[in-house]
């Protein structure tokens, strides 16, 4: 069976385990039990799923925590550049994280891909520099548009 706490985990990070979700799974029913009960000492959050769920959550959570922290620190490079402390954008992350706790991130989507504001777009493509940044606007913008041309 598996066991698996769906978060991130730092070194040195205390976690409420009673929010985590665990997500279980296993091939007979009494290995199943036992790993509920297990996971309900810590956590009243508990799903079961099978393998292929599990390793599409994973993948999900990638993008979700891992891709969203790699933007952040790009976010912050760029302000660093200009003298501007990150702790400015910390409210627009708090906010972006509450409203897709409240609506679905289609339908939290905001910003000048979604408008089809081209005048931002070019300016902001032409202010960046390094490669990788501009890559990641690109690519990002190019499937928002693409994501909302779907809808």
């Amino acid at each position: 069976g598996v066991l698996y706490p769906l978060q991130t985990f730092t070194k040195g990070k205390a976690l409420d385990y009673s929010i985590i979700p665990f997500c279980l799974e296993a091939e007979k029913k009494e290995d199943y039990i036992l790993l509920e009960q297990l996971a309900r000492t810590v956590s009243n959050t508990i799903f079961p799923i099978d393998e292929q769920q599990r390793l599409a959550l994973h993948l999900a959570a990638v993008f979700v925590c891992n891709f969203t922290n790699h933007l952040y620190q790009l976010g912050a490079d760029l302000c660093v550049a200009q003298g501007v402390s990150f702790d400015v954008l910390k409210p627009l992350i708090m906010e972006t994280a509450a409203k897709v706790q409240i609506l679905t991130p289609a339908q939290a989507q905001t910003g000048p891909a979604l408008r089809g504001d081209t005048v931002t777009l070019d300016r902001h493509q032409s202010m960046l520099t390094q490669p990788y940044p501009k890559e990641i606007y690109q690519l990002l913008t190019q499937s928002i548009i693409d994501y909302v041309q779907k809808l």
